[in-house]
């Protein structure tokens, strides 16, 4: 008789109940598929509690979420190929308790609802971010740069975090927080993503991010002119120079991240014709006159300049 010793958790991607000899570390779901590691699993949650643990957790969410945020300020600098995972998968360890715990947390309103719930609570956080702003601020513009880093890592860290838990709440939360942030903050605009679709924007096999981007955003094709001189130009000249494929690795590594920030941060109707004008077009023009090391200066400074607008990186 086998006295194999057995793991039990959930499926974070169909949500299916798994059981999981302890000596895996990496295995295959049995409903759907996917290949996850044993931390990854979800442990089973009841689906109720009492009145005394759904107050505890609501007041252990709202004391503990503004340090899910105020204690990440840099998420943008790490919004690159080779750091994201690891930042993310340390940060979701570190305030998954919290997460976890906002379940039991929409059940402390029984005679209002979970969605009052969630709304008080994404109320006491948005007013604890604001606090925060104002104690902190450093000179006029300070508050305000202090509200972008906490919408980045809002949108970057906290609601992909919560999302991985997959349950109504979770979802119904960051929801709300969204809606009423753009109330208090309509300038400051961002879109509910997840951890997965972030990734994904890293591991696209279509190798010219930001230009394809732009190209998208103005309804060229993948095989426009514009997309293949580009092409070409790293392929056949930009490769060949002696600095050429670090120029080449560094620009894969920082921008997916910048069109995910462009995405998720910004707008994108806005910010894709302006790269187009000031970059794109004189690279192209270029281009078209034989002049590669003219569209390789001016492309460098282009992802200079955006590495250091939405990842504050510099390079």
């Amino acid at each position: 008789m086998s006295d194999t010793r057995l793991i039990l958790g959930i499926c974070p991607k169909c949500g299916k109940k798994l059981q999981i000899p302890a000596e895996l570390h990496r295995f295959s779901c049995l409903y759907c598929g996917s290949w996850l590691h044993v931390e990854e699993l979800l442990p089973e949650l009841t689906t109720t509690a009492s009145i005394s643990q759904a107050q505890e957790a609501y007041n252990y969410v709202a004391a503990h979420l503004l340090a899910c945020v105020t204690g990440y300020p840099d998420a943008f600098r790490h919004l690159t190929k080779t750091e994201f995972e690891p930042y993310f998968q340390a940060y979701r360890q570190a305030c998954r308790p919290v997460f976890r715990a906002m379940d039991a947390a929409a059940q402390a309103r029984p005679q209002e609802g979970a969605e009052a719930a969630l709304a008080a609570l994404a109320d006491i956080f948005l007013d604890q971010v604001e606090d925060w702003s104002v104690k902190n601020k450093r000179g006029l513009t300070g508050r305000d740069a202090l509200l972008d880093d906490v919408k980045c890592t809002i949108c970057l860290l906290l609601i992909p975090g919560i999302r991985l838990e997959r349950t109504s709440a979770c979802e119904d939360f960051c929801r709300i927080l969204r809606e009423q942030w753009l109330i208090r903050y309509p300038k400051k605009v961002f879109q509910l993503t997840t951890y997965e679709e972030i990734c994904q924007g890293f591991q696209r096999k279509k190798l010219c991010f930001i230009t394809t981007a732009v190209c998208a955003q103005s309804g060229k094709p993948d095989d426009c002119p514009e997309l293949a001189a580009f092409r070409s130009f790293r392929d056949s000249y930009l490769q060949s120079q002696p600095d050429g494929p670090r120029l080449i690795a560094q620009y894969y590594d920082l921008a997916p991240g910048i069109v995910t920030a462009i995405g998720l941060m910004d707008n994108p109707a806005k910010v894709y014709p302006f790269i187009w004008d000031v970059y794109l077009r004189p690279c192209y023009e270029a281009l078209e006159r034989g002049e590669a090391e003219a569209c390789q200066s001016l492309y460098t400074k282009m992802v200079q300049e955006l590495a250091r607008r939405y990842l504050r990186i510099q390079i």
